[in-house]
């Protein structure tokens, strides 16, 4: 069967039922990333609420790629054949077309009976044609091994014989996808790769909680890679990578800086088969050939080894599952009942802690073994051997890991000896304690940095940013630098936001690392390069609702022009009959047109909305410059903000790394003036007298004496 091109069809705006149906572009046209992302999130909306909780992303995410795959082969079939026209200079026949289409070059190999015209050819049960398709795509790709992992035949759990997916749910997706043409043809790789990311974003809003399993907030990813400034040679790895977003931003970040984004490399590891092929499918689109596995856990079974020891990396960053209480499982293991588990707990923790066959804890390691009930200083000590002599991480944390776990102390045990003195017992020091203070004492520890609260998905706990590096400079090495930027966040209904201007403050702190001669050029280099982003975004987002509103103008304005002829004719017309019949009309259409000037203003407000707060974000930027200027030039002032500590004193706080007791968190209450206080008083006075007076009234209308 020749598979089917599926390109952009003739806009048409056709209304049915009362609701607008959409009709993506011309043959031929580009699509811009605010039609695609429409279109997108369009079949999204065809799928919710059709499958269990969030699983629908899965759905959608992997039909999106699954048709990209199609369609870049067929285009690059297309491509080929005109090549081959060219250089005989006569056109092929449509059976040697046939022939070239299945043994050409292709950077996918799409077999024959799957691919997209295939599935198109299917009238019922097409999920289970759409799942052998998918499926047959990933066998006969080694790198796409894993990618494919929905079942749109699945059944129905209520053992009814129906599908969980209804067939006529799978055909409108596969006929809504088919509208659009998703090859380089029509849409080139950097604004597919922006759109799976928007979907991304978008889904994480949908799921709430549980989209922090997935997504990491793309500020807090920003200052982790504008902090760590990824380089052509290095190797990049994200342990529990998620959809890739790390890798992502520090591929972004080379191309920023001029830099081919394969002059670094790749690595992740994903646990979750689902979110493992979320990332895999990210990076693909952006062309990164990254190695990511899946379906393990990083700590239990580290997927990249060299001689039985993990792999060293260049850079890391990571935002692993905060306080896991069993990290020292296996997933499959997780599930098992108490008793199984505490039977496992006596096998791989000795009297030493966790028996880690990787040599990443534990005996011989100078590290000790973390505590079973939280899984924190695992990660990080993996991430810590992960890396490579001058090798730097950057890693999202709970700031549980600053504090947690006693010193050693003596405490008396109330009784008394011989010679009637009390009896001394040593406590042993906790391990996270002891953890902790290897860090600083190898003076692994470089920075930490907390945040806001809230703003992670489903992490309520506070949350900091922890550099690790083993290659320090020589002035810094016996200092760690302490950043408090927990104040400063846009409070939003369901987390919060770091803004343009929060990010530029904490990367200044970072980089200037306390010395005030740097921060002038720091404050300049962010401005400039932070406004280009508002500017860049403000562009995008107003794109984005013109592009969802597109078919309310279209309709706004054809009814505006039919409005402005029938007018000019009603104008030159004498009869008053005719007049009459063409106000007639004039005042149908003008009903008509009034619903969609609702949907006009709705987006004009919106649209303003995103401009006022560019505007706003611009001169935030502009003022917290000015503000960070004067704040390394009072010493005091700085001290609420960031300060570089020396580890002596941090040894003196008992290796405690709790931002407070170095920086000046504490926030005054406002100042109230006393002639203020005593003018609003008299006014609260008088307010309730007449209230008091207006009372009595009421109640002597009713019959109350007073």
């Amino acid at each position: 069967m020749k598979a089917s091109k599926a390109i952009p069809r003739a806009s048409a705006v056709a209304e049915q039922d009362g609701n607008i149906k959409r009709r993506v572009e011309r043959p031929g046209m580009k699509l811009t990333q605010q039609q695609l992302e429409a279109h997108l999130w369009g079949a999204a909306n065809i799928l919710r609420g059709k499958t269990a909780g969030q699983d629908y992303k899965n759905y959608i995410l992997s039909l999106m790629f699954y048709k990209r795959l199609c369609d870049q082969w067929e285009n690059e079939a297309d491509e080929a054949i005109l090549e081959q026209e060219r250089q005989q200079g006569q056109p092929f026949t449509e059976k040697q077309k046939a022939v070239f289409r299945a043994r050409g070059e292709h950077r996918f190999n799409i077999p024959e009976g799957s691919r997209w015209g295939d599935v198109l050819a299917v009238s019922g049960n097409i999920g289970e044609k759409l799942t052998d398709a998918m499926r047959s795509v990933a066998s006969a790709n080694e790198e796409l091994r894993g990618v494919f992992t929905v079942d749109w035949n699945q059944p129905a759990p209520d053992a009814s014989g129906k599908k969980l997916i209804p067939n006529e749910v799978v055909h409108a997706l596969i006929q809504h996808f088919d509208e659009i043409d998703l090859s380089n043809r029509s849409v080139p790789s950097d604004i597919l790769g922006r759109a799976y990311e928007y979907l991304i974003k978008q889904f994480a809003d949908d799921a709430g909680a549980k989209a922090g399993e997935f997504f990491t907030p793309p500020e807090v990813v920003d200052i982790l890679v504008r902090i760590l400034q990824p380089k052509p040679g290095d190797t990049i790895y994200d342990p529990t990578c998620g959809s890739g977003g790390m890798l992502i931003h520090s591929a972004d970040f080379l191309r920023e800086h001029g830099q081919n984004a394969l002059a670094a490399r790749y690595f992740g590891q994903e646990m979750n088969w689902g979110n493992y092929a979320i990332g895999k499918i990210n990076s693909v689109l952006h062309g990164l050939e990254a190695d990511i596995r899946g379906g393990a856990s990083t700590i239990t079974d580290p997927q990249f080894l060299d001689h039985g020891a993990v792999k060293k990396f260049s850079l890391v960053v990571a935002n692993f599952p905060f306080s896991d209480e069993f990290w020292w499982l296996k997933p499959e293991q997780q599930t098992d009942d108490k008793k199984k588990r505490d039977k496992l707990k006596k096998e791989v923790f000795g009297n030493e802690g966790y028996k880690d066959p990787y040599g990443r804890f534990g005996r011989g390691t100078g590290f000790h073994s973390p505590p079973a009930g939280y899984g924190d200083y695992a990660f990080i000590l993996h991430i810590l051997a992960s890396l490579a002599d001058g090798g730097r991480a950057g890693v999202v944390c709970p700031q549980g890991i600053l504090s947690r776990g006693q010193p050693e102390v003596e405490e008396e045990t109330g009784e008394l000896n011989d010679k009637g003195s009390p009896i001394i017992k040593r406590r042993k020091a906790d391990d996270e304690h002891l953890i902790r203070q290897a860090l600083l004492e190898s003076r692994l520890i470089d920075a930490v940095i907390s945040l806001p609260l809230n703003v992670f998905y489903g992490a309520g706990v506070p949350a900091c940013l922890l550099i690790l590096s083993k290659g320090r400079p020589a002035k810094r090495r016996d200092k760690v630098l302490l950043v408090y930027a927990a104040r400063h966040y846009r409070e939003l209904s369901a987390q919060n936001e770091l803004r343009p201007q929060d990010v530029m403050r904490i990367l200044v702190h970072y980089h200037s690392y306390g010395d005030p001669a740097k921060v002038p050029n720091l404050v300049a280099e962010h401005s400039n390069r932070i406004r280009e982003q508002i500017n860049q975004r403000e562009l995008e987002e107003v794109e984005r609702m013109e592009a969802e509103y597109k078919e309310y103008s279209d309709k706004f304005a054809k009814f505006d022009t039919e409005i402005a002829e029938l007018q000019a004719e009603a104008g030159r017309e004498e009869k008053k009959t005719e007049k009459a019949k063409l106000e007639s009309k004039i005042s149908k259409l003008e009903s008509q047109r009034s619903k969609f000037t609702v949907k006009i203003a709705e987006r004009d407000e919106r649209i303003t909305e995103v401009r006022r707060r560019a505007e706003e974000y611009r001169k935030a930027v502009a003022d917290v410059g000015h503000e960070l200027g004067n704040l390394y030039g009072d010493p005091d002032e700085l001290l609420k903000h960031a300060r570089v500590v020396s580890i002596d004193e941090i040894q003196e706080n008992e290796y405690n790394l709790n931002i407070p007791r170095y920086v000046d968190t504490f926030e005054p209450e406002p100042r109230i003036e006393v002639k203020e206080a005593l003018a609003a008083l008299t006014i609260a006075d008088r307010q309730s007298s007449k209230a008091e007076t207006q009372l009595r009234l009421l109640l002597r209308g009713v019959g109350y004496a007073s």
